[in-house]
């Protein structure tokens, strides 16, 4: 019975240890292209490694709503040790001079995955019955810093809305993504607004409107605003 009971101990401290996952988002924007910014994950995936081929990586920070570690770099070369982190989500921003460049990672354990899911979930509660499971939303997302501005607008669905809302609440801790806006209306004619909306891009800013509500149901900026 022993011998059975240390298997079963073995097995689960195995697939604990090996069943970790990382999902890892670069930056690819015009200011990482700039640097020639080299951002990949090693071959175990236990380590960020960066690389920029004109100036000195000064610091890099990780950071999620529960963490924050600023690392020091001071090199064009820097190895990032992910395997102390927690399972969850989190942002690192490297800085490049005055540069600010922000990246994601998802860190993930195979056997618990579907239960830090759920858990999530049920902490976004009170978001998600804002929303309808089987509707569609009209979501705007800027993305705005002290180099560049970046709009990006569809049509998304609720899971797709949690996703980009636990983003931007992220980004919005960060130096270079603290300006950051998510907005979502709800839309009751689908194919009529969407046919306004192509003819003008700023039709979702209308003050009446019979094809979607023109004040927002989410705002991400009012929020954290009005909790401050």
């Amino acid at each position: 019975m022993k011998k059975g009971y240390y298997l079963l101990i073995f097995m689960l401290v195995t697939i604990f240890t090996y069943g970790q996952e990382i999902n890892f988002q670069k930056n690819e924007s015009y200011i990482a292209r700039k640097h020639k910014l080299i951002q990949k994950l090693n071959v175990s995936g236990h380590s960020l490694i960066l690389e920029s081929e004109r100036k000195k990586i000064k610091q890099v920070d990780i950071l999620n709503e529960d963490y924050l570690e600023s690392i020091i770099i001071d090199s064009t070369k820097g190895r990032i040790n992910l395997k102390k982190l927690a399972i969850g989500n989190y942002v690192i921003q490297a800085r490049i001079g005055r540069n600010w460049i922000v990246m994601y990672i998802e860190k993930t354990t195979g056997i618990y995955k579907s239960l830090n899911i759920k858990a999530e979930l049920k902490e976004k509660s009170s978001e998600k019955e804002l929303f309808e499971e089987d509707k569609m939303y009209w979501v705007v997302y800027e993305s705005n810093s002290q180099f560049s501005s970046q709009k990006t607008m569809g049509l998304k669905y609720v899971d797709e809305i949690q996703e980009m809302i636990s983003k931007v609440k992220l980004e919005l801790k960060t130096e270079d993504g603290k300006y950051n806006k998510l907005i979502v209306y709800e839309v009751y004619n689908k194919p009529m607004f969407m046919r306004r909306q192509l003819r003008n891009k700023k039709y979702y800013k209308s003050r009446k409107s019979k094809f979607f509500n023109t004040k927002p149901l989410y705002n991400l900026e009012i929020e954290i605003v009005d909790k401050s």
